[in-house]
């Protein structure tokens, strides 16, 4: 009935939402007087078949419903089945098969069925028809080639409704039709080598100063067709095609048109080659698309030509002409998926030559420029995770505070670069005997900081005695030729085993109170941290 759900969005279904979008606003360039009133006085002018006037009346009642669309499309049985043939065919690819006319509206959706009864209607009336001058085998083959494309350039754009896309495509030389019988001698002139689209167009223009696009347009309008479908036509020769005042789906219906017909002639012409180059710098230039997507669109064509062949029963593709295209478009693919593949490659080399980089300056960032050991600022940034780490694991976290002994007399007697010196071989020893898993830090100045994870009180001690008895014995060569011992004094503590410490930065105080006690205690020695009694 008529409150039975429907389908918005379709072309033929939304005739009364066209001024919301602004496309009244467009006006339908006029023709001369001269050629309207030769059209208008013309008896033999195509005329829109019934069972598509009562499919396009029924695309512009708002209240239509899947009752309606069903009763009007099957007063033609031939075409109703046409329909129900489309909705089971690969261009849908439905996970199941309709076996009914309702089954395949309720899928296929009221306004694809409409635009689909209608182009049915449409070449069911007019493909039996034959002109004098103009070759309506090769104008059909041509017609259905460019809906094809138009169709598969809506699916690459992202156009909702592809039907309407090829309904478009399918009426965008429906002019010539007009003027074959309009000006029945305009198309006397071309011999059958010149049935090129451009050739014809070239010709229309030189007799009477317009071609079929306005034509076709003019007549789209007469029948009473949407205005955007009228305006597309209009505009179909326009690769740049104005979209002013037209929404986001109807801009790119417009643009799948007009890149349609350059397109659908790939598949006609006497020299493939040729063409195809021509037909890449085209693409590349009004549309921007480089070789290997025009390549994939006409693999795309190729593959949905048959299943449009078998529905219009008609033949649309020449196989020689379509196997060097399809081959030419193969190698592109190839070619163009090697230098993805090599792309792919270097880009993953700089990606990671740039992580290493990046690594490395990352690890730089946490170094002390002079030592090499951690600076303070990783020691500070670990710290707390390792304190809590240790706390989570029930390990202790054992902190060792090195200062070395009298080191402002070194800078004093022997100067900075010799001090410098004496802190690099210092930093080498305690890295030396530091495991693996330790970290050594330069706090500031000449003191050092080593968080030794796992090793309780006693290993830390064992540590301190072997850092003891290694500073003791290593000499330090001067710029002068002197030799110097440079003694440590160090404070230490153990969190997680007799004592436990409330925050890191508790522990962190705590060492260096006892690295204090071991200056204030004569140096060359370590302290202990340990509970008050």
């Amino acid at each position: 009935g008529r409150g039975s759900p429907r389908l918005d969005g379709g072309m033929t279904m939304r005739r009364n939402t066209d001024a919301a979008h602004g496309v009244n606003r467009w006006r339908l360039p006029s023709l001369n007087a001269t050629l309207r009133k030769r059209l208008e006085c013309c008896n033999t002018l195509p005329t829109l078949p019934a069972a598509a006037a009562r499919i396009i009346a029924l695309g512009q009642d708002p209240n239509a419903s899947m009752a309606d669309v069903a009763a009007v499309v099957k007063m033609d049985p031939a075409l109703a089945a046409k329909v129900l043939r489309t909705a089971n065919s690969p261009l849908y690819a439905r996970r199941r098969p309709c076996d009914t006319f309702q089954q395949a509206l309720v899928l296929l959706g009221l306004d694809a069925t409409l635009t689909l009864a209608l182009t049915f209607s449409l070449v069911n009336s007019f493909a039996g028809e034959s002109g004098r001058g103009l070759d309506h085998m090769r104008f059909w083959r041509r017609s259905l080639l460019a809906a094809t494309t138009a169709r598969v350039l809506a699916e690459h754009l992202r156009l909702r409704a592809s039907e309407d896309a090829f309904l478009a495509g399918l009426l965008q030389d429906i002019g010539m039709l007009a003027m074959d019988r309009g000006y029945p001698e305009l198309y006397d002139a071309l011999a059958p080598d010149e049935q090129d689209h451009a050739v014809i167009t070239s010709l229309e223009q030189a007799h009477i100063s317009c071609d079929h696009a306005g034509v076709g347009a003019w007549l789209l309008a007469r029948w009473n067709l949407p205005p955007v479908l009228v305006r597309v036509v209009a505009s179909s020769h326009d690769p740049l095609v104005s979209t002013a005042g037209m929404n986001a789906q109807d801009a790119l219906l417009a643009r799948a048109v007009a890149l349609s017909g350059p397109l659908a002639d790939l598949w006609m012409s006497p020299d493939p080659p040729a063409s195809l180059d021509a037909l890449r710098q085209h693409f590349a230039e009004v549309a921007g698309m480089d070789g290997a997507t025009l390549s994939l669109l006409v693999e795309k064509v190729a593959l949905a030509a048959p299943q449009v062949e078998e529905l219009f029963d008609m033949s649309i593709l020449d196989p020689d002409c379509s196997e060097w295209i399809l081959q030419d478009a193969r190698e592109v693919m190839v070619l163009r998926n090697l230098q993805i593949v090599q792309e792919s490659a270097r880009l993953r080399e700089v990606a990671e030559s740039l992580q290493a980089e990046a690594k490395t300056l990352q690890e730089k960032s946490r170094r002390d420029d002079l030592t090499g050991v951690f600076n303070r600022g990783h020691l500070d940034s670990v710290l707390a995770d390792w304190f809590a780490n240790a706390n989570q694991a029930g390990i202790p976290l054992s902190v060792v505070f090195v200062d070395l002994d009298n080191f402002k007399q070194v800078n004093d007697r022997y100067g900075h670069q010799d001090g410098d010196r004496v802190l690099v071989k210092s930093a080498q020893i305690l890295n030396a005997l530091a495991r693996a898993t330790d970290l050594v830090a330069r706090y500031g100045g000449e003191e050092f900081v080593l968080l030794l994870p796992g090793s309780g009180a006693d290993g830390t001690r064992r540590f301190c005695d072997r850092l003891l008895a290694a500073f003791r014995g290593a000499e330090y060569l001067t710029a002068d030729g002197s030799r110097l011992i440079v003694t440590v004094s160090m404070g230490i503590a153990t969190h997680g085993e007799q004592m436990r410490f409330e925050t890191s930065e508790q522990l962190l105080r705590s060492v260096d109170q006892a690295l204090y006690a071991a200056k204030q205690g004569g140096r060359d020695q370590y302290r202990e941290h340990r509970a008050a009694a």
